[in-house]
């Protein structure tokens, strides 16, 4: 003979009240609202996966018991929401693994800025490409073909700029004065002028006397207050 299979909502009341419990006195222990077990017993919702080990307890009822049946509903919402919970946690898992992805990415970046690291800063998506202007050192007869130089570089008229690190080739006295392509630490090109080739807004700019390098008085190589943030 077929056994009946009770749906859980009658198992609740029934059980309920066998032990002599009213609903305001099981909702107390399974510490849910007297109107929340109601829905319960009356079909309207269903208990989740740790509230009906609760009621297995209390009840005196397995599990299995409980969750009788291939069609039981419960079943059906139970396996909903460990699958919810589960696509979840990848979703959490995916965020969480991007965010680091992206918070790696910004402290190398932060790293390249903040050491003048050419090969990272010429990969530096949120750094653009510049023209500037410098005046070089006055040549030596030591001076060579080839000779890297450090000098302020400056992009604007408002003097903004950085101290970068190129090669000018051989250049004279009436020669000294540089037009200077870059993303960040990153020189592409440079150019010898002489000062009057250089455009009149950033003729005072680019200077007559060359200095050197000096953290007291110039602070940050590459002029801007926080050394390591990766944007212009």
């Amino acid at each position: 003979m077929e056994e009946k299979i009770m749906k859980l909502s009658d198992q609740l009341r029934a059980s309920r009240k066998q032990l002599h419990l009213t609903q305001q006195d099981l909702a107390a222990q399974l510490h849910v609202t007297r109107q929340t077990l109601s829905r319960w017993e009356n079909d309207l919702s269903y208990p989740n996966l740790d509230t009906l080990v609760q009621i297995s307890h209390i009840l005196n009822l397995s599990l299995d018991t409980l969750l009788k049946g291939e069609k039981n509903p419960v079943v059906k919402q139970i396996s909903t929401d460990v699958r919810s919970k589960q696509r979840y946690k990848h979703l959490f898992v995916a965020l969480v693994s991007l965010f680091l992805l992206m918070l790696t990415v910004l402290i190398l970046l932060g790293y390249g800025r903040a050491t003048q690291n050419a090969d990272i800063d010429r990969l530096n998506p949120f750094l653009k490409t510049q023209i500037g202007y410098t005046v070089l050192p006055t040549p030596t007869k030591n001076h060579q073909q080839g000779t890297r130089v450090d000098a302020f570089v400056s992009d604007n008229v408002f003097g903004s700029g950085s101290w970068l690190q190129f090669s000018t080739g051989q250049y004279t006295a009436k020669k000294r004065w540089a037009v200077v392509q870059h993303k960040g630490s990153y020189v592409s090109n440079t150019r010898l002028l002489k000062k009057a080739q250089i455009p009149l807004v950033m003729r005072e700019q680019a200077g007559n006397i060359y200095t050197k390098y000096n953290y007291k008085t110039e602070g940050s190589r590459t002029g801007k207050k926080i050394p390591w943030w990766p944007f212009d």
